[in-house]
């Protein structure tokens, strides 16, 4: 009995255990934390809900223990932990969760587009359409793919392809009001022998994916125009450490990549270089081009830097008329990733101002 005894008071003294160092190590640690919460009585209701908050932000071993359930679902099951916001796929491809925007429920053609939404997107690209040709500027919106939608081979199932929310919304603009978005995935597809174009561990394109985006674009918005060929680079193999989406599963690996070096010193001016906000010149060149973009313009930016006098890239998509009359462009491009054009479009009915 004594001995059951001691097994007992073992096991309360480990739960107690368990319970206060946490706590200690959540009130005395000196990790960076936010600031704990008044606690006021006039607001008891508020006063519960922020310190709550506070705790479960802050909670002692939180990072430890979320640390080491991350590892033993990647390292010991070789399993997603994360399955909505993480797939792993074949030969450690990682692919975006249907958490984002329901990237997959819009693949399986389980996410279409309601007829409000549909006119509501027709009316705000007409009207940003027509305010800027008023100005003599041509309007596009270009649109990379979705990893999992050129590299499907890569998933760990069969995606069997319905009409995804773009073609459905492409079919529509063309029919109401001829304007086309210009999808890029075909033009990815149909090149993949030529390498990698996205990153395994990452959501976004690589150099080479950005250069063939950028080649395609080209094309339909300034045939015109001089454009940067494959060759006048150099195709690098170099190695990157973890990409975004293993980052959120804590996988630290390195990856192999392609990087493209162009082979003579380029001629572009960096006049200003923010997160929000860059300007570039080319002074052999000579039209304006502004993007309002997103991080996958990040690769895109060194190629279209060649064919412009002018590059504005501006972060986000609020197109101000007032700048707009200022730099007086001859291009406007909205570029946004595929699966957040949805999200970008909506909710816009006024028209540029």
């Amino acid at each position: 009995m004594s001995e059951h005894k001691n097994i007992k008071l073992g096991f309360i003294l480990i739960f107690l255990v368990l319970l206060i160092v946490p706590n200690v190590i959540l009130f005395s640690g000196d990790s960076d934390k936010s600031t704990l919460p008044e606690f006021g009585f006039k607001n008891l209701s508020q006063s519960v809900k922020d310190f709550n908050t506070y705790y479960d932000n802050n909670y002692g071993l939180k990072p430890q223990l979320v640390d080491s359930y991350l590892k033993f679902k990647t390292q010991v099951l070789d399993d997603t932990p994360l399955p909505n916001r993480v797939i792993k796929g074949k030969d450690d491809w990682y692919f975006l969760g249907n958490q984002y925007n329901e990237l997959f429920n819009d693949s399986f053609g389980n996410f279409d587009f309601s007829e409000a939404e549909l006119i509501e997107i027709k009316d705000f690209l007409q009207s940003t359409r027509e305010v800027l040709a008023a100005r003599g500027i041509a309007f596009y919106i270009v649109v990379p793919p979705n990893k999992h939608r050129v590299y499907t081979e890569m998933l760990p199932y069969q995606l069997n392809y319905t009409d995804t929310r773009l073609k459905t919304l492409n079919s529509y603009l063309k029919k109401e009001i001829d304007f086309e978005i210009i999808d890029l995935r075909d033009t990815l597809i149909v090149n993949k022998n030529l390498g990698q174009l996205y990153y395994k561990t990452d959501t976004h394109w690589n150099d080479l994916g950005a250069f063939l985006g950028y080649q395609k674009t080209m094309s339909i918005i300034a045939p015109d125009l001089p454009t940067v060929s494959l060759s006048e680079y150099t195709i690098a193999n170099e190695s990157t450490k973890q990409g975004d989406i293993t980052e959120m599963i804590n996988l630290k690996t390195n990856e192999q990549i392609i990087a493209l070096h162009k082979n003579e010193p380029s001629q572009i001016k960096s006049i200003k270089s923010t997160y929000e906000f860059m300007r570039f010149v080319n002074y052999k060149r000579n039209k304006i081009l502004v993007m309002y973009r997103d991080s996958f313009g990040n690769a895109l930016i060194p190629f279209f830097n060649e064919s412009f006098r002018e590059t504005i890239y501006k972060r986000g998509y609020p197109v101000d008329l007032g700048f707009i009359d200022h730099k007086k462009p001859d291009i406007v491009i909205f570029e946004v990733v595929e699966r957040n054009l949805s999200s970008i479009l909506l909710n816009r009915k006024k028209s540029p101002k």
